[in-house]
């Protein structure tokens, strides 16, 4: 593995790059986060104070001409996304990208289209599969401990009220609402545990209007989804139960869930986010007992980071930039990939076309 120092640039400041990004980078030795970049000059400010980073710019193509770093993490909206990714490479930078990658398929067809003309390392920043219990499921369904997968449930459940949420809540920045936000991740980690979906039906719907601000003045309304659910069939045989929405109350101790449960020939297991460091495990004929995650899988190898140290509920995204620089300097593809960004994105998109036709639909590829 290389010793060469990374330098790193933060496209977008806000609250992922704060609780994810920023301090996933800044604990890898090696690492050197070079400047920052937002449109915001009162954040841009603030982030500098509180980072340390001297070099703070409005606009990207300055600070990839002016400082060159070796890779990006671009955080900003939806929107924005395909423009800044193909800047990145243009300038030689290796990029990680907040999901989803594109507004729709066809641009992020066109983002790994791009990818396939350059050697730098790309990554799409679907943090949940870096949950311990993730990492064990995973491999309880690869071993086959489970057994063949007959049927499975995903759950993303929370209840944001009905104030407006920013750039979120409009189609022409996001591209979809509830989907796009939490649903996309299940589609990539059920796909990654159970492989490709081959068809679905789907059903969406939009409660909120959305129309005022938290501190009460008005503002446009939402024109995207706050609930949606799908019933998907995958190439393997499993059928899967996906529903997420943001009016939605859930049973974990922050009055939200996040829960995937397999349904298997040999055994049952349940992955709950809000207890990351253990599953639901159940034999056949057998009640759901608690089962700790083992201590190989609760960080990624060689990962610097303590799983014991800090909120377990923020701290294992930090191997998601721990995965990103390893695979820079290892010289290989980083999981998961632009790749994955696009074939979520093409379930996504068909989601989308299902609710709207009322039909079922195939993926195609």
């Amino acid at each position: 593995m290389s010793s060469k120092t990374i330098r790193v640039a933060l496209i977008g400041v806000g609250g992922v790059c704060t609780h994810v990004h920023y301090p996933g980078f800044s604990r890898i030795p090696g690492v050197e986060i070079v400047g920052i970049c937002d449109p915001d000059a009162s954040l841009r400010e603030r982030r500098s104070r509180e980072w340390g980073v001297q070099a703070c710019f409005e606009d990207v193509d300055d600070l990839l001409r002016e400082m060159k770093p070796d890779a990006v993490v671009i955080a900003t909206p939806n929107c924005t996304h395909r423009l800044l990714i193909l800047k990145a490479f243009a300038a030689g930078s290796h990029a990680l990208c907040e999901k989803p990658l594109g507004m729709n398929l066809q641009e992020t067809k066109e983002i790994l289209e791009a990818t396939q003309k350059t050697k730098l390392r790309h990554m799409t920043a679907f943090t949940y599969r870096f949950v311990p219990a993730m990492n064990y499921l995973r491999y309880l369904v690869h071993s086959g401990a489970l057994g063949e997968i007959r049927h499975a449930r995903f759950q993303r459940l929370q209840d944001w009220g009905e104030r407006a949420i920013g750039w979120r809540q409009y189609y022409d920045q996001a591209g979809s609402g509830e989907l796009g936000d939490m649903g996309i991740h299940r589609i990539d980690f059920a796909e990654e545990l159970l492989g490709p979906i081959t068809s679905l039906c789907a059903h969406t719907k939009q409660w909120a209007a959305r129309d005022l601000t938290n501190s009460g003045e008005p503002c446009p309304p939402q024109d995207v989804e706050d609930w949606v659910a799908w019933i998907a069939q995958f190439e393997n045989g499993t059928t899967g139960v996906f529903e997420m929405g943001k009016l939605t109350k859930g049973f974990g101790p922050r009055g939200d869930h996040d829960q995937a449960e397999l349904n298997g020939t040999k055994a049952s297991a349940v992955y709950q986010l809000h207890n990351p460091h253990q599953i639901l495990f159940s034999n056949r004929g057998e009640s759901y007992r608690i089962r700790p995650v083992p201590a190989e899988f609760l960080k990624r190898s060689d990962s610097p980071r303590d799983p014991n140290e800090g909120d377990p509920l923020i701290r294992f995204r930090y191997d998601q930039a721990w995965e990103f620089i390893s695979a820079i300097r290892e010289g290989r593809e980083c999981t998961p990939s632009f790749y994955h960004g696009m074939r979520a994105q093409a379930v996504a998109d068909a989601i989308l076309a299902a609710a709207e036709s009322r039909k079922w639909i195939d993926i195609k590829f």
